[in-house]
């Protein structure tokens, strides 16, 4: 694997580290707060984070086991909608974090042991495009995705210091 693809890899495996260590400091009324770019709740945003690496996971596995193939996440439409239904805002973060670091321990195991693995395309299906990525170029996304909710919810957050 090379330097780069390397530097992907552990770039979206820290991500659950990221995410335990912004919310940590964080009381129950900093995790209700909403805000950032979705106008979500902190709770709301970690819940987005661990379901899009959860799909995330999913197409990098369909092109490890099956390169080339066609993955259709055209159903995945995470909006405000989407949250409510899930229940996000009042669901508790530890499990969904301790799904995300399993998954990215097991998801980034599998690829360490792929050679080429990062190199492996796979058509994405979504409901507005179709395109070809490869995993690494998932990844990638997904860390950039991560870092601006990361960014949100510490934004959202910081609005309950800010008023008392």
């Amino acid at each position: 694997m090379s330097d780069r693809r390397s530097a992907t890899l552990a770039r979206w495996t820290a991500i659950p580290g990221k995410l335990r260590r912004a919310i940590a400091p964080l009381s129950r009324r900093e995790l209700a707060a909403r805000g950032g770019s979705e106008g979500w709740s902190v709770t709301e945003y970690v819940h987005h984070l661990v379901e899009a690496n959860l799909v995330a996971s999913s197409i990098v596995l369909a092109a490890l086991g099956n390169p080339g193939c066609d993955y259709d996440w055209s159903w995945l439409v995470p909006d405000a909608g989407w949250t409510k239904r899930l229940g996000y805002r009042r669901l508790p973060v530890d499990p969904a974090i301790r799904l995300l670091e399993a998954l990215c321990a097991h998801v980034g195991g599998v690829l360490r042991g792929a050679p080429g693995g990062m190199r492996r395309l796979v058509r994405l299906r979504g409901s507005e495009s179709v395109s070809r990525k490869t995993v690494e170029g998932v990844l990638r996304e997904e860390c950039d995705h991560a870092e601006l909710h990361l960014r949100d919810l510490r934004a959202a957050a910081a609005k309950v210091r800010i008023r008392r």
